[in-house]
């Protein structure tokens, strides 16, 4: 059995049962021994000035962009998350309100394990001295900051140029990002477990650009020459910075991981089918 001492909740203001949950939530765990923090999100908050306290266990309660907030103000501290499902869509958080408890007695009673799932890290170089840094679960893109504006980029992976790129922007994604902004960009959807980074260009000005997957160990360098628009990188759509002509932007794996306490109810092959309806039949 597991000891914990610290629970530690992200609560996303803006679902309407999230009230109700989290005062349930610091019922169980009180009655446990097991103390409680509840750290109140909504779309206004800056993820990189959230004072998270020592926890053994945190627990996301909102859609998937609540998961991802709780990743980046976790990153390097070990926590494993336990995902709760309050949105319409929920494809990382595989945990229902009414499973939570069942979730977490496998969890500490030793019935289900702890996913590590790989995270990128993001640098943009300005004349040599770093400008900017962040760390993405999903993905991180570069795109015009203006509606149906082309951009260019050269792109080297580990130093070898790749393609100098007329396209709408640039994804560089996960495995766990596969199946988010990436796959709706045409880009292939990978299994969350595999150590792998796709590279997909957005609306490519030529037919023979096609996304591609590299090794988890490849360094991604993009150049940004001049531009007939502004132009910015994004970590998983909501952490932005704008860049300038001559910027160099690293992109590579994170030396953290994110941490999930599996549900065992469902897996991969589960939720794909499930949640993205690859089933193969047809709806006529």
């Amino acid at each position: 059995m597991k000891e914990l001492k610290r629970v530690v909740l992200f609560a996303n203001s803006t679902k309407a049962s999230v009230d109700g949950l989290v005062e349930d939530m610091c019922s169980f765990f009180e009655a446990r021994g097991i103390r409680t923090c509840v750290l109140h999100l909504s779309s206004t908050n800056d993820d990189s000035n959230i004072d998270v306290p020592d926890a053994d266990l945190a627990i996301s309660l909102g859609g998937d962009g609540t998961v991802l907030t709780c990743a980046a103000a976790l990153k390097g501290r070990d926590i494993p998350i336990m995902a709760v499902n309050l949105g319409t869509f929920g494809y990382i958080t595989e945990t229902s309100a009414y499973e939570y408890k069942d979730v977490f007695e496998d969890y500490i009673g030793g019935r289900t394990c702890v996913l590590e799932r790989m995270m990128l890290h993001a640098k943009v170089l300005r004349g040599g001295h770093e400008v900017f840094s962040s760390t993405a679960l999903n993905d991180m893109t570069v795109c015009a900051c203006a509606m149906s504006k082309l951009v260019n980029i050269r792109l080297k992976i580990d130093g070898v140029l790749a393609a100098d790129l007329k396209a709408d922007g640039l994804i560089v994604a996960t495995p766990t990002g596969s199946t988010a902004y990436s796959l709706a960009a045409g880009g292939p959807i990978l299994d969350a477990s595999l150590n792998a980074i796709i590279v997909n260009p957005i609306c490519p000005f030529a037919m023979s650009v096609r996304p591609l997957v590299v090794s988890d160990s490849s360094v991604l360098t993009l150049e940004v020459p001049s531009q007939r628009t502004s132009i910015a990188i994004s970590s998983d759509g909501h952490e932005m910075f704008e860049l300038m002509e001559g910027d160099v932007v690293v992109i590579e794996r994170s030396p953290c991981n994110a941490l999930f306490v599996a549900n065992r109810r469902r897996n991969f092959i589960e939720v794909l089918r499930d949640k993205l309806g690859w089933a193969g039949a047809f709806n006529a």
